[in-house]
């Protein structure tokens, strides 16, 4: 019985995340724990884990990483975050193959408490790699 409830309870913290896609279709999952549906609360420094699975489009070296908050209007990087992609995704890249880029950190408590859309960009040699969105707010 508690192995049925343990892994319930690891099943609903690794949920699936419903996305929006902002580049060509290349996501097709991504996961970050406590978070499931359309909607994602993230608490401020508190640890997130972050998984997405894509496709490469393009053969790349090397690969730089971008996320983003949409806040009252205007979109921000957010800090913490280092641009090298190559840290997150095994690199090079190989057009065709199937990755998961995956990254860990806390929410700066400098993040105001807030609603927001969050992107993550991957962007190779050739252009977009991989870009998705999530609705979700920043709360204490």
């Amino acid at each position: 019985m508690k192995f049925v409830i343990l892994a319930a309870l690891i099943a609903v913290a690794a949920a699936e995340l419903k996305f929006k896609d902002c580049g060509h279709h290349e996501v097709t999952k991504v996961v970050v724990n406590d978070c499931d549906g359309a909607y994602c609360v993230l608490h401020k420094s508190k640890p997130v884990n972050f998984a997405a699975t894509f496709v490469a489009n393009q053969d790349s070296a090397k690969l730089h990483l971008e996320v983003l908050g949409s806040l009252n209007g205007l979109t921000i990087p957010v800090p913490g975050v280092p641009s090298d992609g190559c840290k997150v995704v095994k690199c090079p890249l190989v057009k065709g193959q199937t990755y998961t880029a995956k990254y860990s950190m806390n929410i700066p408590s400098i993040i105001p408490v807030t609603k927001s859309v969050v992107t993550v960009k991957l962007t190779g040699d050739h252009g977009v790699v991989a870009c998705g969105s999530v609705d979700g707010e920043i709360a204490a």
